[in-house]
């Protein structure tokens, strides 16, 4: 560290908690993780990626060995890549930010990374219509927006994945009134596999617009998303620890009395961490850096995810985090919506996710506990709850009900199968949608009676893709092949 923290600047509870994660550090418990570096060539306009023995994801569960990948900065590169795989009989995929923990951006042919294909197109400040490059980061985004005076009307927990990806699979925020973030977009541009561009909107090209909010990467490359934004406005902040037995019995007033409710429980202790976020007009207060860090990384990704194995390592140091781990504070705080959101993740991590009515959320949580009981699993990284409004996409795991989203987590490192598998038969009877981004096990033969439209989508799907150019092994076994 580059200065010192001392008593007077942190106080108590900050020095106890530099104590805990220096003593987490001299056991060894924090793995340090492996950077891939990436060496660019220009050819011909375009940055090229040299070949590579391996493309990792970010959290290092997924590899491939493509032919190439490529850097296009423009729509006519993307094009032009697109129809030289058509061409050479390839298969080509496109990644924002290689977040998904499934194989939804797996190639083996050409993968293009689009992360140079970032900007902002167009602000029409009168409605409220914000036109972006689908590469764009949502961190960046969303800092860009609040120059212009607007913002997303809702967003997830991190604010790593690209616009592209974040809309093709799917992903949401929290709170009963908000749908996922594909329910946000207002056209956009989608390049299809012969090259050609076509404009989709709820005016133009209907039946492809519908489809393609959550695409999975199946219908074609996006090229710019036209957001619909709201004014930027700041969000109050309440986080506090509450006993898992209240918030579940009170749920249903939790999610309705505010506008963004979520909680966190780390399944061997008692207390879950709840996030209360309600917009105001109240100017910024917001948390000091060093408050963040200790809420995101120090207690939220470090000190908890380990207890764990600390309790196996060294039970003193376990009795004395226990003891001594801040869990009655309470953080009440005003930021600008995207950063009271989203928070940092410095852990390395897999995870599932499954999505069930919201009215199973009880139930779920109950038989998810007895779960653990029974099998002696203890997980070491927390669960996350959240909730959606229902919506008419029709890949979209909210699709025609209010959704509760139930997220388990581990380490990269750690086994998970029997983890996973048991989860996921849990949340299968509840009729549990996985997030398509996220790690499951299921098959089109499982997945299509829980999605009304689904026959629907694969029309859409063989119009724009019938030779299988943007298909690959996932999307093979979740959706089936093209026929």
């Amino acid at each position: 560290m580059s200065r010192i923290i001392c008593w007077d600047q942190y106080g108590k509870n900050g020095c106890k908690t530099l104590a805990i994660v220096l003593g987490l550090f001299y056991f060894g418990i924090y793995r340090s993780e492996g950077i891939v570096s990436i060496h660019a060539v220009q050819t011909g306009g375009q940055d090229r990626v040299t070949k590579r023995q391996s493309w990792d994801n970010w959290a290092g569960n997924l590899h491939s060995s493509p032919i190439e990948i490529f850097r296009p900065t423009t729509e006519d590169e993307i094009v032009a890549l697109v129809q030289q795989a058509a061409n050479r009989g390839l298969r080509i995929k496109a990644f924002g930010a290689k977040h998904s923990f499934s194989g939804i951006a797996i190639s083996d042919d050409y993968i293009l990374d689009l992360t140079s294909y970032d900007q902002i197109v167009e602000v029409d400040s009168v409605n409220g219509y914000v036109t972006v490059q689908s590469g764009k980061k949502l961190s960046h985004l969303s800092e860009e927006l609040f120059t212009y005076g607007f913002a997303m009307e809702d967003m997830g927990d991190i604010a790593y994945q690209s616009i592209a990806g974040a809309i093709s699979t799917g992903t949401h925020g929290t709170g009963a009134t908000f749908g996922c973030i594909p329910t946000q977009v207002h056209s956009m541009r989608i390049i299809t596999a012969d090259g050609s561009v076509l404009n989709c909107s709820k005016d133009e090209n209907q039946d492809i617009f519908h489809s393609a909010r959550v695409s999975l990467g199946a219908l074609g490359i996006l090229s710019t998303i036209t957001l619909k934004c709201e004014t930027a406005f700041n969000l109050h902040a309440v986080e506090k620890p509450i006993a898992l037995d209240e918030v579940m019995t009170n749920l249903d007033d939790f999610v309705d009395s505010n506008e963004h409710f979520e909680f966190f429980w780390q399944p061997n202790m008692q207390n879950a961490f709840t996030k209360q976020n309600n917009r105001t007009t109240r100017p910024e207060e917001p948390l000091t850096d060093w408050e963040n860090f200790k809420n995101d990384v120090l207690i939220g990704d470090f000190i908890a995810n380990n207890l764990v194995k600390v309790d196996r390592i060294a039970p003193p140091l376990s009795r004395f985090i226990r003891r001594n781990l801040p869990v009655t504070y309470r953080e009440d705080y005003v930021d600008r919506s995207y950063r009271v959101f989203t928070s940092e993740r410095k852990v390395k991590f897999v995870e599932m996710e499954y999505f069930i009515p919201r009215a199973a959320a009880k139930d779920a949580m109950e038989r998810y506990r007895t779960f653990l009981q029974q099998t002696g699993i203890v997980p070491s990284m927390s669960i996350e709850m959240r909730f959606t409004a229902a919506d008419d996409i029709p890949l979209s795991m909210s699709t025609d009900r209010e959704t509760c989203s139930f997220a388990i987590h581990l380490r990269t490192h750690e086994r998970y199968q029997q983890y996973f598998e048991g989860f996921e038969t849990l949340m299968r009877e509840f009729d549990g949608r996985p997030h398509w981004g996220k790690m499951h096990f299921q098959t089109k033969d499982t997945l299509m009676h829980l999605y009304p439209q689904w026959e629907q989508f694969q029309v859409v799907r063989k119009k724009l893709d019938p030779d299988g150019r943007f298909t690959n092994a996932y999307l093979n076994r979740v959706l089936g092949q093209i026929e």
